[in-house]
């Protein structure tokens, strides 16, 4: 429809004209006086609010039979904005009639987390004539909740038994936490004795910016004595940063027991023996502890099975095992098994520990099988010795007895009491050995170490046999122990540098280690590196052969051995593109801006870029083995430099390593919990944390609180928009990336404003959202979607405003939206008068979003 079609009949005409002309000299082309009714006023003269806490100041109406606009301003006193709070601004409130009559001003204050005195600012209220004046002029004062900060141990008592590695006390800091602060656990006395008992590994208790707790750190010594428990009684010493003594715990007492026994118990709570195995031995193992010896009996025991004694073992009665202090290995409990000549069933007598530190399990079940069948399978010797660098090492068993039936064992390597560890000293395996029909022969399998160039004495793998079939039965070496002798004197590769290089080969090359003295080739994934030189018996220096690209071992040969391959100390990598071989300089401020020469291989005039981390620098080519480039700002620490050219990116390596020093820009790495509504108290995960001075929610200024230079909680403010919004944190450094991990997404639906609509004309200044589309004011359509907007737009004719500038009206058509010339305006401006026409009479509830 366009504006000349819509029409009114000539009474209508009349009335309207009449209502508009009366409208224009009472608003003056403004909010009207006119209507400005009633008596307006702040609840009280003065208001308070805890520091970090939003004001609320309650601003009521009484009497009055028109719609009013006034305005509220906020002004700092001895509170500075937005040091101590956040102004918000001249804020409109529409009091409508019928409708509101009391509205609320909301002012943020700054939680600054230092012990300062109470700061006021002002509130005042704007009226429009025709109004009364209630009270117009009031102070809100902010109460510091911000004690003074003390200092107090987390409790007056901890105890640690020795051979504690830094050992921590707890100490709280209470009232005021915005400074950094420290304070001394002093040591005042106790029978322990300094360095014999303990040492202090760090003795003072250091408080960042938002911190409550610190700790102190102690040593607490194994002496190797049975003793009485020692102590250490703590206090403080040489508080710093205006730090008192809080009222409780300003003493602790730590106390020290000996380090524990440990307990012995049965290495498992079954066995199983063959009948001609003669001597068999159960292990019984010590953990938990090895301070001081410990003496445990084993006995046999009828229960709980059929065997008898002296037919088919012999009675043990209280066989002494005993560890000395400091000792762990495995000890045997020792019973004589007779061979009785008969074929019959598996027979099974207990075993029992008994005395002090005796643990779980105590007791074990013995089960005799019968060996006048088909044989009996254990291991050849009840120890191995295999060398560290000798390749591996075979393990023997065999079947004695008989041979009729084809038989099967189960064997496996266990970590069950071992030193050694799987997958850095030997490499784990299990599996079956099968012997046919009639064969007696021993069957093997092998463990294979792995030489990893670290001293470390001799250590030893426990091997085991299980789960015989076909009638066979385990002898009494069913377990074994491997011993792996360490092999120290081999080449041991620790960096190389540069660590990568061409693939035409010709880098020179340092290798650093240990062992090379002697060294009869060194080689670069199987080719020979040229020009070797042993400097020293740490170093030696060559020249890269030609090599495909990728990585490669480089490996050093003496007459004693070779390196081990385990770990990338060792590794070179091949490139067909660039090579980064030094940076200098190689440290550079945060603000970036740092000529930085970079020095390597493969560098090309055109299609090259250079990125610090990931972000890319302005550089300049010089040659093909130097580039100078401008660091670019970036958060403290340390980056990769990268060089990338149409043959490839350069291999990250030491050598490429870039440190920004300085204040560090805060970087959001999450938000937890990612939605909620306002008011929802929120963690907000990442670094450069110290110092924060703002942290805002969609744009809005939020309280918060930093824990940790990594974590800072944060309540979402009054004010934040619907949806996805952005947290951002400015600290010194500057203000935290917008990223994809600050998301935060606010479910609280959007603050709204509701206006009653009468047949013809409604004269209304709009405090909705500013220069929102009319026609998405009148749909109710906004996004995010908020359910408490309606939908009007079949019901409202037409929306007129007079252009003061022109001095003329204009109008627009809801029925016409997108129709070229037939609009005079589009959208709604904020604090704007406008006649809102509606078609049909009665009256309706107009409900849109509020502004701004």
């Amino acid at each position: 429809m366009s504006k000349q079609s819509y029409r009114f009949g000539a009474r209508e005409a009349f009335v309207l004209v009449v209502a508009l002309l009366s409208a224009l000299v009472a608003i003056g082309y403004q909010t009207r006086d006119a209507y400005a009714d009633g008596t307006f006023g702040f609840s009280s003269a003065t208001y308070t609010v805890n520091e970090g806490d939003t004001a609320q100041i309650v601003i009521n109406r009484t009497g009055g039979t028109e719609n009013v606009q006034i305005t509220a301003t906020v002004g700092d006193q001895t509170a500075i904005s937005p040091t101590h709070y956040i102004n918000p601004g001249p804020v409109q409130f529409i009091f409508t009639v019928p409708g509101s009559n009391t509205a609320t001003l909301q002012v943020g204050t700054v939680e600054d987390l230092v012990q300062n005195v109470d700061r006021t600012f002002s509130v005042t209220l704007t009226v429009p004539s025709g109004s009364t004046p209630g009270i117009t002029s009031a102070v809100v004062t902010i109460v510091d909740d911000d004690g003074p900060s003390t200092y107090s141990y987390q409790s007056t008592a901890v105890t640690f038994s020795e051979g504690t590695s830094n050992a921590m006390v707890t100490v709280l800091r209470s009232g005021a936490t915005g400074v950094a602060q420290q304070v001394d656990c002093n040591v005042t006395g106790g029978s322990a004795t300094p360095g014999v008992d303990f040492t202090v590994v760090d003795g003072t208790a250091n408080f960042g910016v938002g911190a409550t707790t610190a700790t102190c750190t102690f040593n607490i010594i194994n002496d190797g004595s049975s003793e009485a428990n020692e102590t250490i009684t703590l206090g403080f010493l040489n508080a710093s940063g205006g730090f008192s003594a809080g009222a409780t715990n300003q003493t602790m007492t730590i106390t020290i027991t000996d380090a524990p026994a440990g307990t012995v118990q049965f290495s498992q709570s079954s066995y199983t023996v063959t009948e001609g195995v003669g001597l068999a031995t159960f292990g019984v193992t010590r953990t938990g502890g090895s301070n001081g010896a410990i003496t445990a009996f084993c006995s046999t025991t009828t229960g709980p099975g059929s065997a008898t004694v002296n037919v088919d073992y012999i009675q043990v009665v209280n066989q002494p095992l005993t560890w000395a202090d400091g000792v762990t290995t495995t000890r045997f409990c020792q019973v004589q098994i007779i061979q009785d000549g008969t074929i019959e069933a598996s027979e099974q007598f207990g075993l029992q520990l008994t005395g002090g530190n005796v643990g779980s399990p105590s007791t074990a079940t013995v089960t005799i099988n019968d060996d006048d069948g088909v044989g009996v399978l254990q291991f050849s010797s009840a120890t191995y010795t295999g060398a560290e660098t000798g390749g591996a090492i075979t393990i023997t068993v065999t079947r004695t007895g008989s041979t009729t039936g084809q038989v099967t064992v189960d064997f496996a390597t266990t970590t069950i009491g071992s030193t050694a560890t799987a997958g850095v000293d030997y490499i784990a395996t299990s599996g079956t050995l099968t012997w046919t029909n009639g064969d007696g022969t021993s069957k093997s399998f092998t463990v294979t170490p792995v030489a990893d160039g670290v001293a470390e004495g001799t250590e030893t793998v426990n091997l085991v046999l299980s789960n015989p079939t076909g009638g066979a039965s385990l002898g009494a070496q069913s377990t074994a122990v491997l011993h792996i002798t360490d092999s120290t004197t081999i080449p041991v590769i620790t960096s190389i540098s540069p660590a990568a290089g061409p693939i035409v080969g010709g880098t020179p090359v340092t290798i650093y280690g240990a062992n090379f003295t002697g060294a009869l080739s060194v080689t670069f994934g199987g080719f020979a590196c040229t020009s070797v030189n042993v400097v020293l018996s740490t170093q030696i220096t060559c020249v890269t052969p030609a090599h495909l690209g990728g990585t490669v071992e480089v490996i050093v040969t003496t007459a004693i051995g070779s390196n081990t391959t385990i770990g990338t100390q060792n590794d070179f990598f091949y490139t067909g593109g660039p090579t980064v071989t030094f940076i200098s300089p190689s440290t550079g401020p945060a603000t970036g801006n740092t000529i930085v020469t970079i020095t390597g291989t493969g560098f090309t005039s055109s299609g090259m870029t250079v990125k610090f981390g990931t972000v890319a620098a302005v550089f300049t080519y010089i040659d093909t083995t130097t580039i100078v480039a401008v660091a670019p700002a970036q958060s403290a620490g340390t980056v990769d430099v990268i060089v990338t050219t149409p043959g490839g990116t350069s291999p990250n390596t030491a050598a490429d390593n870039y440190t920004y020093t300085g204040t560090s820009v805060p970087v959001v790495t999450s938000v937890s919990p990612a939605s909620g509504p306002i008011g929802t108290t929120i963690i907000i995960t990442g670094t450069g944390f110290a110092g924060v001075t703002s942290v805002t929610v969609g744009g809005v200024s939020a309280s918060f609180t930093v824990v940790l230079s990594t974590q800072i909680t944060a309540t979402v403010p009054a004010g934040t928009p619907a949806g996805v919004v952005d947290v951002r944190v400015t600290g010194p450094g500057g203000m935290s990336a917008n990223t994809a991990a600050d998301n935060f997404t606010n479910t609280s639906a959007g603050q709204t404003v509701t206006y009653t609509l009468y047949f013809r004309f409604t004269l209304l200044v709009w405090t909705g959202k500013n220069n929102i589309g009319a026609l998405a004011a009148l749909s109710g359509q906004e996004t995010p979607d908020n359910p408490q907007t309606n939908n009007v737009s079949g019901s409202v004719g037409a929306i007129y405003r007079f252009n003061g500038s022109t001095q003329s009206w204009e109008a627009y058509f809801p029925g016409s939206d997108g129709v070229p010339g037939a609009n005079n305006f589009t959208t709604l401006q904020n604090g704007t008068a406008y006649f809102i026409a509606l078609k049909g009479g009665g009256t309706m509830s107009w409900t849109v979003l509020a502004g701004p």
